[in-house]
């Protein structure tokens, strides 16, 4: 259609300036307060993450969730569960990231409204995450019972306890699952610890670490280092099983080896498996049942010399 054709639209208006002394979020109350007006409030630039609340810039991660939730924190109210897991770079489920997990020591009474998992605390929390007050990393991973499976825990400890950047140790964990006892979720927190592991690179790693253990190969080192036959350092490997030379890796990273490198550089007679991200769980599998094909081969090759 030509420009004669065309009907005149409406020329968009441009949003009145917002007081400078209002944050990034800020209530409703506190807006209407600074004088600005309702329809003001109700513009397309400003978004609405809860009951009540504004924020000037999209809420598109847990961060900014976390952020636009703060005007809204009553005293003695803090981050909890599977929110302050994701808010100190751990990793939770997408299903859990759209809402924020408030707990409230008694008798305060539980957060509610859309957008919000309201809990019951004991006491309020005197961690702080930068000015937000949260449960300390250990307990909100045991709080997260309440809403992750096992396996689901297990790759939060292991994002918490990572090789770069660490939010937790292991004993520090250790005594966290302790102090849990007689609580909600204990017995799927025991199990997780169980299969939690330090120094992990990735969610894809701890993925192919449980596939394995899932199909009996419980041997494996994670991001062990790999040295040649002169004892010289070659490289970090995924999961190594150096007593049978086999090496899982996760491709698709910024990963380290080739087949011929590590077959050359440490020594020979080694095997590397590689599991694309491609073929997702499928794939993995895959991938792990030939390589628990390939250890017990070796160990029956061992046991006849």
């Amino acid at each position: 259609m030509g420009a004669e054709g065309r009907q005149p639209g409406r020329v968009a208006r441009t949003p009145v300036e917002l007081p400078e002394a209002l944050p990034g979020a800020f209530t409703v109350g506190t807006a209407r307060a600074t004088g600005v007006t309702r329809g003001r409030l109700r513009s397309a630039d400003l978004a609405a993450p809860f009951h009540g609340i504004r924020s000037r810039a999209p809420v598109t991660d847990v961060r900014a969730l976390v952020t636009a939730y703060l005007p809204k924190l009553r005293a003695g109210e803090h981050i909890s569960h599977a929110t302050a897991v994701a808010l100190v770079g751990g990793w939770i489920p997408e299903r859990l990231r759209a809402q924020v997990d408030v707990a409230a020591p008694r008798p305060l009474g539980r957060a509610r409204g859309v957008g919000v998992r309201g809990h019951e605390a004991a006491a309020a929390s005197l961690w702080r995450f930068g000015p937000v007050p949260i449960a300390h990393p250990a307990v909100a991973w045991c709080q997260s019972a309440e809403l992750m499976d096992e396996r689901e825990l297990v790759i939060a400890a292991d994002s918490l306890m990572r090789r770069h950047d660490p939010v937790l140790s292991i004993e520090q964990l250790r005594g966290a699952v302790a102090e849990w006892s007689g609580r909600r979720g204990v017995r799927a927190l025991r199990l997780a610890y169980e299969r939690c592991r330090e120094r992990t690179d990735s969610v894809a790693e701890t993925e192919l670490r449980l596939d394995a253990e899932d199909l009996g190969m419980t041997t494996f080192e994670v991001n062990a280092v790999i040295r040649d036959e002169a004892g010289r350092f070659v490289a970090y490997g995924d999961l190594v099983d150096v007593g049978r030379r086999v090496l899982l890796e996760y491709d698709g990273q910024q990963h380290r080896l080739d087949d011929a490198q590590y077959g050359r550089r440490s020594g020979g007679g080694a095997s590397r498996r590689g599991a694309s991200g491609r073929g997702q769980a499928g794939g993995r599998r895959s991938v792990l049942a030939d390589s628990s094909r390939v250890r017990s081969s070796t160990t029956r090759s061992e046991r006849a010399r």
